[in-house]
């Protein structure tokens, strides 16, 4: 199988470590260690974490996280549903890979993390887009008529990066109707669903023929774990996990061990980071309401942000201009769109505030 570049995360490899302002990110701000340990006020955790085995874990990941992870889910109770990959992104990678061959169809949104398409693509199998429309999201209407093409699988990604549009509960349930009524496997990268106002609801409530994946990284600041996971059903679990014996065998149990701390304290983090996100969206909504050349449909969830600008440069010079001024920010021409930039505000809140500064004064000189 050819395997074509990451563009987004080679552009990244250039820059991501040394940008003044990092406004690219698609998580919310990072923990330290010690930040961590004091968030959880727990005397134990530190004497737990120093006593964990420095060893192989079992594949499927240590029964007591995959127990947690069950339960952000209302009808996976069964440890057999879940199994712990290193990150979204192996999840990801393992499904596509091995529920898909040369010939088949996928429906998939636009724009789009390159992963959730490229895979497919480099696989031998088509890609039917589904479009994002301003001021509308992802129509039913269209998805019903790219199902008349008779896909094998439906890559959904709700909330959605890079746009932040998420589906109701009452659509999440008509697309995992239509897909069981054809047969169509249907798999939901729902990696930002703890960071909308409240818990939003899974794929996995609507469908248990449906995948789930979700990570520590996005909506838990908890990137450098490198600890996500697939809830679904136990056969398809499987069929990843013959697969994965040949890579990477089992995540961090390191990364393990404090993942299930982490979720034991999901509240707290959950609280933390949607105060921090509101108080940065605010800042973001004010600079594009003050900036004609913008423009964006404000994100129901996640800390991504889908924004327009009104001028022919190309948006990866847009990208490479703001860098050396300090600011990182991720070309649309990555998600598969020209004249937008996917812009992260889950981080730091003064950074932020000083990378739009700059940003503003960019795309006032146009």
């Amino acid at each position: 199988m050819k395997v074509t570049p990451f563009t987004l995360e080679r552009f990244f490899s250039q820059t991501e470590f040394n940008a003044r302002y990092h406004l690219a990110a698609s998580a919310i701000m990072t923990w330290t260690l010690r930040e961590f340990i004091n968030m959880t006020d727990d005397p134990g955790f530190e004497f737990s974490l120093f006593a964990t085995q420095l060893g192989y874990t079992e594949p499927e990941g240590i029964p007591d996280l995959r127990r947690e992870i069950s339960g952000l889910y209302v009808n996976s109770t069964d440890l057999n549903n879940v199994f712990v990959t290193i990150g979204a992104i192996e999840a990801n990678y393992l499904l596509l890979s091995t529920l898909l061959k040369p010939g088949d169809r996928f429906i998939v949104q636009t724009p789009f993390y390159q992963q959730l398409a490229q895979v497919g693509i480099d696989l031998g199998a088509t890609a039917l887009f589904w479009h994002h429309r301003n001021g509308k999201g992802f129509e039913l209407e269209e998805f019903k008529t790219l199902l008349e093409q008779k896909p094998t699988l439906v890559m959904l990604n709700t909330p959605h990066n890079p746009t932040g549009f998420a589906f109701s509960p009452n659509e999440m349930r008509q697309i995992a109707d239509l897909c069981s009524e054809r047969g169509i496997l249907l798999i939901s990268d729902e990696v930002y669903r703890e960071l909308g106002e409240t818990l939003l609801p899974s794929v996995r409530e609507f469908s248990s023929q449906a995948i789930s994946i979700g990570s520590m990284s996005k909506a838990y600041g908890l990137a450098g774990l490198r600890v996500g996971w697939m809830v679904g059903p136990p056969e398809i679990i499987e069929r990843c996990a013959e697969k994965r014996d040949y890579t990477s065998l089992c995540a961090s149990a390191v990364g393990q061990h404090i993942a299930l701390t982490a979720l034991k304290h999901r509240t707290k983090i959950w609280e933390r980071n949607r105060q921090l996100r509101q108080r940065n969206i605010t800042l973001l909504e004010n600079m594009i309401n003050d900036n004609p050349i913008l423009r964006w449909q404000k994100p129901e969830a996640g800390v991504v942000a889908w924004i327009g600008y009104s001028s022919k440069i190309p948006s990866e010079q847009v990208g490479w201009e703001l860098y050396r001024r300090g600011v990182l920010i991720a070309p649309g021409i990555f998600f598969g769109e020209e004249g937008h930039f996917r812009l992260g505000f889950g981080g730091n809140t003064r950074k932020l505030e000083a990378g739009l500064a700059i940003l503003a004064d960019f795309f006032n000189e146009l």
